[in-house]
């Protein structure tokens, strides 16, 4: 004998189940009118598990709320719940994965940072040798005419030296 509350709450979440499919078919065609490309695989993973979660717990509620009447429906309801399960696992890995990337990305993004800085370093440090090495040429042949110039003087200097 069923009870005529309990056929009331079946029906009422039988109608909710069948409001969500609907939600999940628009949701369904919506993702399909996306050009490839416009939804990242991440985005698109969770919108799906998160549908799924909610169409199980949809499912959840009428079946707690459900009067079995024999092993069979229980049978058939209980890979449901196990799919349940199964998913909100998928979900945390997928939650801890995201935080993973996420972390792994602001490293990388560090990084990129730091070699930024160690390359603007090596441009001011090779800038400043090859300013060095003008200096040091111009040095080094201010030094050279600075000496033949001495040769030149002492060749007339002696010049002299002798003519007198």
């Amino acid at each position: 004998m069923t009870d005529p509350g309990s056929a009331y709450q079946a029906s009422q979440a039988g109608s909710e189940f069948a409001a969500h499919v609907v939600a999940m078919d628009s949701a369904a065609r919506r993702q399909e009118s996306l050009a490839p490309g416009e939804a990242s695989r991440w985005g698109t993973a969770v919108g799906n598990i998160e549908d799924a979660r909610v169409a199980l717990d949809t499912l959840s509620r009428a079946i707690e709320d459900a009067v079995y009447l024999d092993e069979d429906a229980y049978n058939q309801v209980a890979p449901v719940m196990q799919f349940q399960r199964t998913i909100q696992v998928q979900q945390q890995r997928i939650t801890e994965l995201t935080v993973e990337l996420q972390e792994t990305n602001n490293k990388l993004h560090d990084s990129r940072a730091l070699k930024r800085v160690a390359d603007q370093r090596i441009t001011e440090m090779t800038q400043e040798l090859e300013n060095n090495a003008v200096v040091f040429k111009m040095h080094y042949s201010e030094l050279i005419a600075k000496e033949e110039e001495i040769a030149r003087l002492k060749a007339i200097i002696q010049g002299l030296a002798h003519n007198k």
